[in-house]
């Protein structure tokens, strides 16, 4: 099958959209529309779009330990990658994981209730490019984690209105780092993967004191 430029291969994101949306009961009139994407040439091969320098191998990346440089290179290296889906794209794999993962959440999304919920222009369709800018900011910021804290903040105080509580973060979480593996395929390797829950550590543990703050 045709390989995207991120290291995906169509086919894969295609089976998967589709699988996750036949898990979805109220899924009735909508369809997975399988992906455009740009032919592979050897000149995007060597000089491509999104270039990965970092060694995504080693050394080991500790979890537990505090965010260091590879880790924010691996982060913003891989992310610029999976970014090449468009923000659509990522956002739909994302909550189609979440609502996989936690059926519940849906009642916190009006959008969700909508026989058409992925359809253009739709509520959802307008909520998850939202959050995906919100976290490519976020990402992009990792170097001065000082100017991202208020930003964070701020998006959990609005969320606690939305009934949003501390549980809720690992199920996001949780969705992120899968559809991750996804869309990243042999490139999200464990380093990669421990480097994103370090830095998803501390966007959950940021967002919740302060919703705590305001309760």
């Amino acid at each position: 099958s045709l390989t995207a430029p991120f290291g995906l291969p169509c086919d894969l994101l295609y089976v998967h959209v589709v699988s996750l949306e036949r898990g979805n009961p109220t899924k009735k009139h909508s369809r997975a529309r399988k992906p455009s994407l740009p032919q592979l040439t050897m000149a995007s091969l060597v000089n491509h779009p999104a270039p990965i320098t970092v060694d995504l191998n080693s050394p080991a990346v500790d979890v537990n330990a505090a965010i260091d440089a590879r880790d924010i290179d691996l982060v913003q290296q891989t992310f610029a990658r999976v970014a090449m889906l468009g923000e659509n794209v990522v956002g739909r794999v994302v909550f189609m994981n979440i609502f996989k993962a936690a059926p519940e959440a849906k009642a916190l999304f009006p959008g969700a209730a909508e026989a058409n919920m992925w359809g253009p222009g739709s509520k959802m369709e307008q909520h998850v490019i939202k959050v995906v800018q919100t976290l490519a900011v976020a990402i992009g910021g990792l170097k001065d984690l000082g100017a991202i804290v208020p930003v964070l903040e701020g998006l959990a105080v609005r969320h606690v209105g939305y009934g949003v509580v501390a549980a809720h973060y690992d199920v996001v979480g949780g969705a992120i780092i899968n559809s991750l593996a996804v869309a990243l395929g042999d490139k999200f390797t464990e380093p990669v993967k421990n480097a994103y829950l370090k830095v998803w550590k501390v966007v959950a543990t940021t967002m919740i004191n302060a919703a705590e703050k305001k309760k």
